[in-house]
Parts: C-alpha cells; structure tokens; sequence
C-alpha cells in the first residue's frame, strides 16, 4: 500500500484500507505497514514490536473461518 502524501500513492479507495483514527495515527507514528488484498489486509509490525515482522491479518477475514484456515 501506497501512503498518499508520502509515496505518491492514487487517492482512491482501491488503495485504501479503513482505519479508526487512533489506529491510523498509530500506522503512521509507530511504522506499521500494510499490504491490501482485494479480500484480506495485512498488518506487518514494525521491528521494535516484531523483530522478524510477521504479517498480522487484520479486519473482517482475521475472525472469519475459511475454509483454507479450517483445523
């Protein structure tokens, strides 16, 4: 994901994950990067959170069960 100002990222919502506004300044302060799928958006942490900066899946498909995550 392209942030807007910084990486001259489209503004449009193909490029655009919704955020609370604490959520969103802390992406911002903290380092946090996101990588958007049309289905899934994942949360990969900064190193000082995560040093091996495993991608945290985030939003409606991290507590959905899907089939290909099924025990």
């Amino acid at each position: 994901m392209d942030w807007w100002e910084r990486d001259a990222g489209p503004t449009d919502l193909s490029n655009g994950v919704m955020l609370c506004s604490f959520c969103h300044h802390m992406i911002h302060r903290e380092g946090w990067k996101i990588l958007p799928s049309p289905n899934e958006v994942w949360f990969i942490p900064p190193p000082h959170i995560d040093p091996a900066q495993v991608p945290r899946l985030g939003g409606r498909a991290r507590f959905e069960l899907r089939e290909d995550r099924a025990a």
